[in-house]
């Protein structure tokens, strides 16, 4: 769930499993942890590494099927289903094949919305089965994961009054939804805010009222992840662990690093950096 505005060519299919040991000293590494995700560069490959050890390419899958006018800005797992989706920039949702890369449209067309900026987060909300989607400029949307379609222009992104960052314009990076396993109607969105680096939360925590939706709007800072303010970010939830994951980037010239994210305090936790540090178009924690 993330920015990317690179226009990228059609690309052939390429696998690559890394040997062990071929490209990072294992003993540079921390341990491995039981979740493992993909993350999509923005020259549209798709990796696959190990949380504990991000810097380790499992494997690498070019993504085939998409226009040559089209990229990917975001992706997530519709857990209940075990698919990865994907969002393009001109508003298409797609689903990607995570064996081969093949890349399918959803629907006839793009949502009859247009994206607003260049940064975007994605992310599925498990309760409802549907994509949530928001941008650094405020935009705040649903869609249909089985049509492909919008399903509402929800209220633009406010912070809270009495927050800590009221009267300040959000500009959101990155989206997130937790699983609840006592129950699943209910879940609790999160955001990365770039400008400050700080991890915020869309709506109510889940359990609690009164129930503030998501669709409203209306955040509330969580705390500072302290890295300072970002130029890109990424953020998914393990549906199993409950653990949560962001790529983040603080410069364009820095290094794209994953982190291990509190959700109660918002302090991030760094794990490495991701393959070679290249930009990302999007996590994604595999269920």
């Amino acid at each position: 769930m993330n920015p990317v505005n690179r226009v990228v060519g059609g690309v052939a299919l390429a696998v690559m499993v890394l040997a062990a040991g071929c490209s990072t000293n294992p003993s540079q590494m921390g341990s491995p942890r039981k979740e493992t995700l993909h993350a999509l560069t923005q020259d549209m490959k798709l990796l696959t590494v190990n949380t504990g050890q991000p810097a380790r390419v499992l494997q690498t899958v070019a993504l085939k099927g998409l226009p040559a006018t089209e990229t990917l800005v975001g992706i997530d797992y519709r857990v209940a289903k075990g698919v990865l989706f994907g969002l393009s920039r001109s508003g298409r949702v797609y689903t990607i094949n995570t064996d081969n890369g093949a890349v399918t449209p959803v629907g006839t067309g793009p949502i009859s919305t247009a994206l607003d900026g260049t940064a975007f987060g994605f992310d599925f909300n498990p309760a409802a089965d549907r994509i949530r989607v928001v941008s650094h400029t405020g935009q705040n949307l649903r869609l249909h994961p089985d049509m492909g379609t919008l399903v509402a222009v929800d209220t633009p992104l406010s912070y809270e009054p009495g927050d800590t960052q009221a009267g300040q314009k959000p500009q959101l990076l990155a989206a997130g939804y937790t699983y609840n396993k006592k129950d699943e109607k209910i879940t609790t969105n999160f955001a990365i805010d770039g400008r400050t680096g700080t991890l915020v939360r869309q709506g109510s925590v889940e359990g609690t009222q009164p129930v503030v939706s998501p669709n409203t709007g209306r955040l509330f800072t969580v705390g500072a992840l302290g890295t300072g303010a970002l130029v890109d970010a990424s953020l998914d939830i393990a549906d199993v662990s409950g653990a949560a994951f962001a790529a983040l980037r603080t410069s364009a010239e820095g290094p794209t690093r994953l982190y291990l994210v509190n959700l109660e305090s918002g302090k991030a936790e760094a794990l490495g950096n991701v393959a070679n540090g290249a930009a990302l178009a999007g996590i994604a924690v595999i269920p």
